[in-house]
């Protein structure tokens, strides 16, 4: 049939050229999937800019979740590498299912970046809930511009993104890095039992090694964030990445991951080795600025490569689409969505939203790492204050160990302004802080300020969400106190704060402010961006918080928000590294 399409003249002379038009289309429509492919991932990172830009950035530092920044570039090229798999199923497509499907999926991840940072306050991103949403919106891209056929397709490269999360990884850290540390540092001490470039310093402890080069001696420490943690989850991610496209059984797959995971330890002892034997020969200098920071990456390239290379020996090959299939995939997405100018509209409008409300989370830079770690030192023990204040603690209660943990602490402190006339914020009357520090965070909820002030008869008339700063957000109350006979404003948040040891605790940091009639206030009014006032304002709606104040309860409302932004700026720009100079790390 194709040669007589072929040989047939046209009725008007000439031959026909219906095989020409025939054969068009499979250039055309590679090139049409492979455009729509772009537009869609360039939407994707447009809408999670923000959280993106923060995984790339974990690759240059020296943690254990360094290798993070890899899963969304695997995801693409698992995505890449089975986007043609099923280039024979029936070409039937429903472009209403693929909107039913695709718009909350769109849709909830941005509402969720707008409304949960609010609701959440600083646990939203030490929990890096955000990369929650990110495989929900792809998915929804997938789904609008592609059909759902094409999202079911795509659901492992979907799913993997979730391996983006770090709190999994940290919750799992916890329990074992410091196994995972000793077992390297026992590699290393074999092979500095045959190679004698450095040794064991006792007065520092397992883990520091006393290096001489030349007349001079120095020390080089094995911290548990260098001590090959961060290639074990990258190589994990890699090879879970393989094992979804690699034909094999089930156990020659667990024994080449396996296999891996071994040569990726010995590759980091003797990578570790490597660094303390240049240090002895050559110096320091050249040791940790020049050969540390590539020799990591190197190594870890170096396994992954030879496990690749590895895989028909542990009886496995990758299964790779034709370029029949890759041709056939790319007919079936323009048969899915013969027309895209609308889809590319509803994606590109709800990405523009993401855009603004990824932008957002900018803000808890001030506070958190890019992987949710507390940059802040205790409050309770180095408290802030604002320019022209003193601070002062006043009282110590210990009576609430039993409800906030028995590691808890509970310290009252005193704000009082100096009176100098150049300060920003200024009053009459002290400010007073309670701080409670634990380690139970949840206990902060079961006894709540509002639940606490109920139960002792205060008349609360206004209770309001507003935002501090910093990604911080907190609750303002005004009350009258039937024990003092007096108006009061107080104004409390959660945060978490590092300890000395890198550990994790939390604070509620709660300020009160008596509305007296002879009270001076001078602060300038607080300012929030346009999606994040929205955002406060659905939550107050959805809370059913009411503001119903008079101008004396609204002056110093405005006046303890300020104050606390103050405050959080300061312990921000107070909270340096703790600990002097570190030594050289491998």
């Amino acid at each position: 049939m194709t040669d007589l399409l072929a040989t047939r003249s046209h009725p008007f002379g000439g031959p026909d050229r219906s095989l020409a038009r025939l054969r068009l289309p499979l250039t055309s429509d590679r090139t049409v999937a492979l455009r729509r492919s772009a537009v869609a991932l360039v939407l994707v990172c447009v809408a999670f800019h923000y959280s993106l830009s923060t995984l790339v950035r974990t690759l240059k530092s020296q943690t254990p979740l360094a290798y993070l920044g890899l899963v969304p570039v695997i995801s693409l090229l698992l995505a890449a590498a089975q986007f043609g798999a099923h280039a024979s199923e029936p070409s039937i497509h429903d472009r209403q299912v693929d909107y039913i499907v695709g718009i909350p999926l769109l849709v909830a991840p941005v509402l969720f970046d707008i409304l949960m940072p609010i609701r959440l306050s600083t646990m939203f991103w030490l929990d890096r809930l955000d990369l929650l949403a990110l495989p929900i919106f792809t998915a929804g891209v997938i789904a609008v511009i592609f059909g759902v056929r094409t999202l079911w397709r795509l659901k492992i490269p979907v799913v993997f993104l979730i391996l983006a999360w770090p709190l999994p990884y940290s919750t799992l850290l916890t329990n074992w890095l410091s196994a995972f540390t000793t077992s390297t540092l026992g590699g290393l001490n074999v092979l500095l039992h045959f190679v004698h470039v450095a040794g064991a310093d006792p007065g520092q402890g397992s883990g520091t090694y006393l290096v001489r080069h030349g007349g001079s001696t120095f020390p080089v420490s094995v911290a548990s964030a260098c001590s090959g943690v961060n290639g074990i989850v990258g190589y994990l991610l890699v090879a879970v990445a393989f094992v979804t496209i690699v034909i094999g059984t089930t156990v020659r797959k667990l024994l080449w991951l396996c296999t891996g995971l071994v040569a990726v330890w010995a590759s980091n002892v003797t990578r570790i080795f490597i660094v303390v034997f240049v240090a002895h020969g050559w110096g320091e200098t050249f040791a940790i600025d020049v050969l540390h920071p590539v020799i990591g990456l190197v190594t870890f390239n170096v396994v992954v490569l030879s496990m690749t290379l590895l895989l028909s020996t542990f009886g496995l090959r990758l299964a790779i689409p034709s370029r029949s299939g890759r041709a056939g995939m790319s007919r079936q997405v323009v048969a899915a969505v013969p027309r895209v100018r609308v889809a590319l509209a509803v994606v590109a409008a709800v990405a523009i939203v993401g855009y603004l409300a990824n932008s957002t989370l900018r803000q808890y830079d001030l506070v958190l790492s890019d992987l949710g770690a507390p940059r802040l030192v205790s409050f309770s023990d180095s408290p802030n204050h604002p320019p022209g204040w003193t601070v002062s603690r006043t009282a110590t209660y210990t009576w609430a160990k039993p409800f906030f943990g028995e590691d808890s602490t509970w310290y009252r402190y005193q704000f009082s302004w100096g009176g100098s006339g150049t300060s920003a914020l200024q009053s009459s009357e002290p400010v007073i802080s309670d701080v409670i520090n634990t380690s139970d965070v949840t206990s902060f909820s079961t006894y709540g300020i509002e639940a606490c002030y109920q139960f002792h008869g205060y008349k609360l008339y206004s209770i309001r969400t507003v935002d501090l700063g910093g990604g911080v957000t907190g609750n303002v109350l005004a009350y009258y106190n039937s024990s003092t006979r007096s108006d009061w404003t107080t104004l409390y948040w959660h945060w978490p704060v590092r300890t000395p040891s890198g550990g994790t605790r939390y604070e509620r940091v709660t300020l009160m402010l008596v509305n007296a009639n002879n009270a001076r206030f001078s602060a300038p009014p607080p300012s929030v961006s346009t999606l994040r006032a929205l955002g406060l304002s659905a939550q107050n709606a959805l809370g059913g918080k009411g503001d119903r104040l008079n101008a004396s309860f609204d002056r110093t409302r405005t006046f303890l928000i300020e104050f606390a932004h103050a405050v959080i700026t300061g312990q921000a720009a107070g909270s340096a590294p703790a600990g002097g100079a570190p030594k050289p790390s491998a």
